[in-house]
């Protein structure tokens, strides 16, 4: 199949890197000039055609820019459809309906459930999950374009993006986040990187570990779990200089309190977590 490219942010490239195996890459295109280059080099496409015989050349194009911009990216190529096209994008927050429904045109959004910390055109990933949400005949499509060798497809409905998006986010993100706060308080004590990787990475490592075999109740081991009201007492003191810590440590302590764990005195504990 003839595929196009608009945007060439990291999503983009690395999955183009691996269709372009099965598939044909017309061209690429990006607002940013450098990004575009950066792109047509990694995907190895020679005399790279400008914008408009890329949409008219494409059979199915994949607009893979900033979520905000998508739509734009899509009324910019309208004008220059003829025909039958299956128009693509990689949000995993918006439906395929935020592209406006024209006729000859089939919609869908392909969430790549995973994340993509550089641009690549050798993904270490060999295997992606891809949520596909949008028009029967573009997931009939999708599932045609993308092989089951390197992807799995899995469809979903329309009410469900944002908490599938939410889901990626806070095992990514997230997850990103709270082990940088962890990094933030080992350096308090004057750890330095070596250590924390030393000492710090195998307690998350043991503890997802633990999560994925056991579930969440018997993962959980510390003060909350065993109800030491004078524990967290001192723990909050200490983190009192810090307000992004202190909220931090506040909200996943009532988080667990209120649903992973049974603890003895948990009034006193909610208590002191919500001054």
């Amino acid at each position: 199949m003839l595929i196009g490219l608009i945007g060439c942010g990291r999503v983009g490239v690395t999955i183009f890197s691996i269709l372009k195996e099965q598939h044909k890459i017309t061209g690429v295109y990006d607002v940013v000039k450098e990004n575009e280059k950066n792109a047509a080099r990694l995907l190895k496409v020679r005399d790279n055609p400008v914008h408009r015989e890329i949409v008219r050349r494409s059979q199915a194009l994949f607009i893979a820019t900033p979520d905000d911009m998508i739509r734009r990216a899509y009324m910019k190529l309208l004008n220059d459809i003829c025909g039958a096209k299956y128009i693509f994008h990689f949000s995993g927050l918006h439906p395929a309906e935020v592209l406006p429904k024209k006729k000859g045109i089939y919609r869908a959004s392909i969430h790549p459930f995973a994340s993509f910390p550089a641009l690549s055109a050798r993904p270490g990933k060999k295997h992606f999950l891809l949520f596909v949400q949008g028009d029967v005949a573009a997931v009939r499509k999708a599932r045609a374009i993308f092989n089951p060798r390197y992807f799995t497809l899995r469809t979903l409905k329309r009410k469900d993006k944002t908490m599938c998006h939410l889901t990626g986010v806070f095992a990514s993100n997230l997850l990103v986040g709270l082990v940088s706060s962890v990094n933030d308080i080992a350096r308090k004590i004057g750890w330095k990187d070596k250590e924390i990787k030393r000492f710090v990475f195998p307690l998350i490592a043991e503890a997802l570990k633990n999560f994925e075999h056991n579930g969440p109740d018997k993962a959980l081991s510390g003060p909350l779990q065993r109800g030491d009201t004078r524990t967290v007492e001192i723990h909050l003191k200490a983190l009192r200089k810090d307000k992004e810590l202190l909220a931090i440590y506040k909200s996943l302590s009532l988080y667990i309190l209120n649903n992973l764990t049974s603890a003895s005195k948990k009034t006193e504990l909610k208590k002191l977590l919500e001054e």
